[in-house]
């Protein structure tokens, strides 16, 4: 296989939905004239399933919003007397589903590091933990579990917007 039957080969898709400029469909044109396999590609309803599937990969960006998502989990809390959380966990949300755009991703970042915090925090107060009992130890998981779900539903709410953002200005 040449290296220009692997450049047409990866355009085959763009190709048949006529999304090319004109001197690249003469390029694919031109080499489809003397390629019996190139050809064969083009003319089956659906490419073979190595050609398919997208490379993810995880950028710098995403490590660096990931980590600032954290961060900014376990300083606004409802537990920290701070009001401004309603509105700040929404915007978080807002923003991160327009840089993700996908809910679960928003659902994980919002929900599990207030979570860890939660119990990491109440473990260490007297107030909430004195002999760590089975029984403090559940209402330790179930308030953590609490707190993590009223800074969910907030997140959930600004990817909401963003959502709504996205259609209106698509």
């Amino acid at each position: 296989m040449s290296q220009e039957c692997s450049i047409v080969e990866d355009l085959i898709p763009l190709y048949k939905k006529q999304a090319l400029q004109k001197p690249t469909i003469a390029f694919i044109e031109q080499h489809l004239a003397s390629c019996q396999k190139c050809q064969q590609l083009t003319s089956s309803k659906q490419l073979p399933i190595e050609y398919l599937p997208m490379k993810r990969t995880l950028s710098f960006f995403h490590i660096v919003f990931i980590v600032l998502s954290f961060m900014f989990a376990i300083n606004s809390s409802l537990l920290g007397n701070q009001k401004g959380f309603v509105i700040s966990y929404a915007l978080f949300g807002c923003l991160s589903y327009l840089f993700y755009k996908n809910i679960w991703i928003i659902f994980i970042i919002s929900s599990v590091p207030v979570f860890v915090w939660a119990i990491i925090n109440n473990l260490n107060n007297e107030l909430y933990t004195t002999s760590y009992s089975l029984t403090e130890i559940g209402a330790l998981i179930v308030g953590a579990g609490y707190i993590a779900l009223l800074h969910t539903i907030f997140a959930l709410l600004g990817a909401a917007f963003a959502i709504l953002l996205r259609r209106i200005f698509k």
